[in-house]
């Protein structure tokens, strides 16, 4: 008999541990829910940034290459690497923090090719590669 008690009482501390664990664990779900929601909205609201900067970006460039004023279109690769470089500070240390390496992380400007039309495709690259991570 004394042996069914000690099985039983060996249970119940097993059950209280398990509870203990699945306590923690749905705390640490929720933590991470929690964080997902605001790496969706800082994306959201960087993917909004990003068209807007895009649009003003090739309406600008449609606008000197017709009046031929290329050393503007320089002025505004420039900008696209201080885009670039803006996004790898923000993001960088996140996306290595989930286990990614920097394989995955968007293109630097040297990889890019120049012209008014690789500045939309490379900030439509960024926000692919956003939607992958989300």
């Amino acid at each position: 008999m004394s042996g069914s008690i000690a099985s039983y009482d060996q249970l119940v501390r097993q059950v209280e541990a398990l509870k203990k664990e699945n306590s923690h664990l749905r705390r640490e779900l929720e933590d991470n829910s929690n964080h997902l929601s605001k790496l969706e909205n800082e994306t959201s609201d960087m993917k909004e940034v990003l068209k807007h900067l895009q649009g003003k970006l090739e309406q600008e460039a449609r606008v000197m290459v017709s009046s031929g004023q290329t050393e503007v279109l320089d002025q505004l690769k420039a900008l696209q690497m201080d885009i670039t470089s803006l996004y790898n500070l923000k993001f960088a240390p996140e996306v290595t923090s989930t286990g990614r390496g920097a394989e995955e992380s968007p293109p630097g400007p040297a990889s890019q090719r120049d012209g008014p039309g690789e500045l939309g495709r490379a900030t439509f690259r960024m926000l692919e590669e956003l939607d992958r991570e989300r």
